[in-house]
């Protein structure tokens, strides 16, 4: 009866292990109405939005980004890097003026808050969302765990039936 409870214990903690370990990174990804391309990395903190006249990464905190059709949120940028086509010139983003933010706004546009060229070229970069889709990004770590605990459960039970033979 001991051996059961103690099996069992290792099971609880492999499965609490799993359990705790972070299931899935959540990826947003936003068809905006010109062909543009803005994607969410919610686990990792980053951004892209990719198209015909911009081509931007950016990093901020995005933990409590819930996503949807409609999303209603504004992230404060920690970097930005990447071009902005104005007129068939690239230009960078100049960060000096004032703070770069992502916003969702209420009326179904996303507002890459930002300044562009030194001199300034060009202001805030608004595209209005035209679909969205999710993508769950399993954690190999949660896997990996989850393999371990099933090692660890069958390595005793082979234990303990060579034990009772």
């Amino acid at each position: 009866m001991a051996k059961f409870f103690k099996t069992a214990a290792i099971g609880l903690a492999a499965a609490s292990m799993v359990a705790a370990a972070p299931a899935s990174a959540t990826i947003f990804e936003y068809d905006m109405t010109n062909g543009d391309v803005l994607t969410i990395d919610t686990d990792t903190g980053t951004g892209t939005w990719v198209g015909n006249k911009i081509d931007a990464q950016f990093t901020g905190d995005f933990s409590s980004f819930q996503g949807g059709e409609n999303p209603s949120f504004m992230a404060l940028l920690t970097s930005l890097d990447g071009t902005r086509t104005i007129g068939g010139v690239d230009y960078t983003d100049n960060p000096g003026h004032h703070p770069q933010k992502l916003k969702f706004m209420s009326n179904g546009s996303v507002n890459l808050w930002s300044h562009w060229g030194d001199p300034i070229r060009g202001g805030d970069y608004v595209k209005s969302i035209g679909g969205f889709s999710v993508v769950d990004v399993p954690a190999p770590g949660m896997l990996g765990l989850f393999g371990l605990a099933l090692a660890a459960l069958g390595l005793g039970w082979r234990r303990r039936k060579t034990a009772a033979a």
